[in-house]
């Protein structure tokens, strides 16, 4: 098993976490006024193209693409054990059909709602991964860690603060009323599952290989959707090629940083790092989208960056008693920051 924190892994998750930001907001510039599909179809085309060009250098270097085991047990059904081939295959076509269904729920999100509003809620992934982390790979963090990884929700959660006022149910009722954030959640515990699979599909090869595999099943998916649907690809890499262009190259270069990563140190770890980049999300939504009400949000998005603090700060430094101490004082500035904010209040408003 992976230890459970290396400084090149956690520095590895912080450059997934920026890589990942500005893939949003590039991703947003590609699906914002274009057809879903062909917009996606581009974005996984740059990044299959990025993924070969990293395996082709990598190769170059000398070091060419290998199978280290069989992957142990299918599924850890007893006795089920096939070839390394046939396991990695297998796995990686359920890993492909299960982010395909997540990425057009996640891009689809960035249409119907501001990114500001729905990127907070697929911070819920750390979450699920407690559980799925625990189920599949046998990885629990230590304690302390926790601790940040709920400091991450308390923030996601903290977004909405002002749905309140109309009742103590309403931040979780608005899941479910606008279709983005509802998109978001489905993404994030999809993600919950497809993580794990990531970090078993690396152990039994490398990082570069896998993620190029992943993007040729990506490419092939959709590229079989686009003339399904007989979407318009040339209209989006006409407007926006730039944009698309960046999107997909910044989806491989989180990812390869992502699967490397999961060499060093648990899932859960890389993936709330990755999410407490929603600070960002929502400070370039406000610049770049021209997104409004977002004091709400920083705040919120601060104390989950207190959170990926406690995580990234060696446990010699922070064990429990001063996780929890710094934790409630996050907390409690989070209070008393949102008395001193006033924004307009979220209507409650159907939007399915």
């Amino acid at each position: 098993m992976a230890q459970t924190l290396s400084t090149i892994g956690l520095l590895m998750a912080g450059a997934t976490s920026i890589s990942n930001v500005v893939k949003d907001v590039s991703a947003k510039k590609v699906v914002d006024h274009h057809e879903l599909i062909a917009s996606t179809f581009w974005i996984r085309l740059f990044a299959g193209i990025a993924f070969v060009l990293a395996l082709g250098g990598r190769a170059m270097l000398g070091t060419f693409p290998h199978f280290r085991d069989s992957g142990g047990e299918l599924f850890g059904i007893d006795g089920l054990v096939l070839g390394p081939m046939p396991t990695y295959l297998i796995y990686l076509a359920i890993e492909v059909l299960m982010v395909a269904f997540s990425t057009l729920l996640y891009f689809r999100a960035m249409q119907v709602t501001p990114i500001s509003l729905c990127m907070p809620y697929i911070s819920f992934t750390p979450v699920f991964l407690i559980f799925t982390g625990q189920i599949m790979l046998g990885e629990m963090p230590p304690v302390e860690k926790l601790v940040g990884i709920f400091l991450i929700f308390i923030g996601s959660f903290a977004m909405h603060r002002t749905l309140f006022a109309h009742g103590w149910l309403e931040p979780i009722k608005a899941i479910w009323r606008e279709r983005g954030c509802f998109y978001m959640l489905l993404v994030g515990f999809i993600n919950s599952i497809t993580n794990p699979i990531d970090k078993k599909l690396v152990t039994m090869t490398d990082a570069f290989t896998q993620s190029c595999a992943f993007g040729a099943g990506m490419c092939v998916f959709f590229t079989l959707l686009l003339v399904a649907r007989k979407a318009d690809a040339g209209k989006v890499i006409r407007s926006v090629p730039f944009w698309a262009a960046l999107a997909g190259t910044l989806e491989a270069v989180a990812l390869i940083f992502q699967l490397s990563s999961h060499n060093y140190i648990d899932v859960v770890i890389t993936i709330s790092i990755k999410r407490a980049g929603i600070i960002l999300i929502v400070l370039l939504g406000w610049l770049v989208f021209k997104e409004k009400n977002i004091g709400d949000k920083l705040i919120a998005s601060s104390v989950m960056l207190v959170g990926v603090l406690i995580i990234y700060m060696p446990s010699a430094w922070v064990d429990l008693k001063m996780g929890l101490l710094i934790a409630a004082l996050a907390i409690i500035g989070m209070f008393i920051a949102f008395r001193f904010v006033k924004e307009k209040k979220e209507p409650v408003v159907e939007t399915r």
